[in-house]
């Protein structure tokens, strides 16, 4: 369950009006039409690299208008995790033209393989911060120019960070939570002139690895996350969230993430802002059963039975959910089991959200890419 990813860009998502005209009652007020969001499967992954044709979590995608763009990422092609596989990281960059029925072609090579890092998107400029692979975790940032494939290095993180979010927003890149020293921290990055990472103040919560994040109303708003258990306190798993005022430069608390009545994580899900009032999340694990197994208390199910069970049973989040920035609420939009996957990202283009791989249960990898229509 690997998170990331995570972008901005704009959406028109208000409600078409239809009139209507009755010569028996004159003219009827306009209705408002409901806004539709469609998943279906738009594509499978590329099978360029040995055993990237398993599908891959963790990876990096980004988004122009007439293509979509996908790189690294890992999996377990050979023998399972359950059964102690080796994971492998994966380094090529793909393409696929969207305007047209299109084939994926492999454009360029990562600097590194990579996974677990933060990904986002400013225009044609791809960001690729941080990460891990079969080395260590990194603290190395890369710029992509989708137009022309070079790859530039930006000033590195002030840590290794891996299993982390991030967004940009007037032209400053954020990033926060992560795994080891990253843990509760965020830092900025000026995108044009800046030459060092700032760190701003810290989260007001124990650490969060594998939180969601996204950036509207000249806030950042992070929910979910996990921390391990350590000597200072018990394992946890976020289901609240926190945002950052960037222009007061304080943090605020935002309540719990709320579906059906309860308190759901996002941890290893995934968030996009689709305008300035609505941000998208969907995916994650379950709160109670990830609890279980990294408190190590296994009262749901035998440690040694945990990796094997069919991936109904771990029950990640399969809700489509949308969060009101003017009054805070959340609301289901959808649900479908397409959308219950860890590790996935979101990415838009035009009308349209795609959905890139992720995993079905600890180990096991999505190969699909979905389409959520927006109508």
């Amino acid at each position: 369950m690997n998170a990331i990813i995570k972008g901005i860009l704009t959406l028109p998502v208000a409600a078409a009006l239809a009139g209507c005209c009755n010569s028996n009652v004159g003219t009827q007020p306009a209705q408002e039409k409901a806004t539709e969001y469609v998943t279906e499967k738009a594509y499978d992954v590329p099978a360029f690299e040995k055993g990237y044709e398993h599908g891959v979590s963790a990876m990096y995608t980004a988004a122009t208008d007439d293509a979509l763009y996908i790189a690294g990422g890992c999996n377990f092609p050979d023998v399972p995790a359950a059964e102690g596989g080796k994971k492998v990281y994966y380094k090529g960059i793909y393409r696929i033209a969207t305007d047209v029925k299109g084939k994926w072609e492999m454009i360029g090579e990562l600097p590194e393989a990579s996974a677990y890092g933060v990904c986002v998107q400013s225009a044609d400029r791809w960001i690729i911060a941080g990460g891990m692979n079969s080395e260590g975790a990194s603290d190395k940032v890369y710029s992509i120019n989708l137009a022309t494939m070079q790859i530039d290095t930006l000033p590195s993180l002030p840590c290794t960070v891996d299993n982390a979010a991030g967004v940009i927003a007037d032209n400053t890149l954020y990033i926060a939570g992560g795994n080891g020293k990253a843990g509760n921290r965020m830092f900025a990055l000026d995108m044009q002139n800046g030459t060092q990472w700032n760190e701003l103040p810290k989260m007001p919560s124990q650490p969060r690895v594998q939180p969601v994040l996204a950036a509207a109303r000249n806030a950042i708003y992070i929910w979910g996350g996990f921390s391990p258990a350590t000597e200072e306190h018990e394992a946890i798993v976020h289901t609240d969230g926190v945002k950052y005022d960037i222009a007061a430069g304080e943090w605020q608390p935002i309540g719990d993430v709320t579906a059906d009545g309860e308190s759901i994580t996002l941890s290893g899900g995934t968030a996009i802002a689709i305008d300035d009032s609505t941000i998208i999340a969907t995916g994650g694990v379950d709160k109670d059963i990830f609890l279980d197994a990294i408190s190590g208390r296994y009262e749901l199910v035998a440690k040694d039975d945990y990796m094997y069970k069919p991936a109904g049973w771990y029950r990640f989040n399969s809700r489509l959910m949308q969060y009101s920035t003017s009054n805070g609420e959340w609301s289901i939009l959808s649900t479908d089991s397409r959308h219950a996957r860890a590790g996935a990202l979101l990415v838009k283009q035009k009308n349209s959200l795609y959905l890139v791989c992720g995993e079905l249960k600890p180990g096991i990898r999505s190969t699909e890419i979905s389409r959520i229509s927006i109508r």
